[in-house]
């Protein structure tokens, strides 16, 4: 039997009507965010000054004698090679400021390109003493 408008084998359709539901949704509210990490959280001074040169005669005589072999050899210590320290216009204050991070040496980047700048042969000697200092040892010897 074949209902009228209809081919057999397809459903009938349902004729409903609307109902009033209501679909809850929740959501969720973040009340308190995570503090952001504080960096200079237990940094550290230099293990010597700025002028502290006498301390060491090796980087003294390299820094003021052949400031560009002391640079080498500090460049070659931290990992950089020799290429970065002669190539590179700069690589004294990336040096620096490599150090001072991997360190965790207080400091900030201002003060670390003003000391670059205008005492360049006394920051290349201090990398130096703080290199022997953390145990890594000069290669020119």
């Amino acid at each position: 039997m074949q209902q009228s408008g209809y081919q057999q084998g397809y459903p009938q359709p349902v004729m409903a009507q609307p109902t009033n539901i209501q679909q809850s949704t929740n959501t969720t509210i973040v009340v308190n965010q995570p503090a952001p990490v504080v960096l200079q959280q237990g940094q550290r001074d230099w293990s010597t000054g700025l002028c502290g040169c006498c301390g060491d005669c090796y980087s003294f005589c390299l820094g003021l004698w052949c400031p560009w072999c002391l640079l080498c050899d500090v460049s070659s210590r931290m990992g950089e090679g020799c290429c970065f320290a002669t190539c590179c216009p700069g690589a004294l204050l990336g040096l620096r400021i490599k150090l001072r991070a991997q360190e965790n040496i207080q400091g900030t980047l201002c003060n670390d390109f003003c000391l670059v700048n205008f005492c360049g042969s006394c920051v290349l000697c201090q990398l130096s003493r703080e290199l022997n200092h953390i145990g890594v040892r000069p290669r020119l010897n």
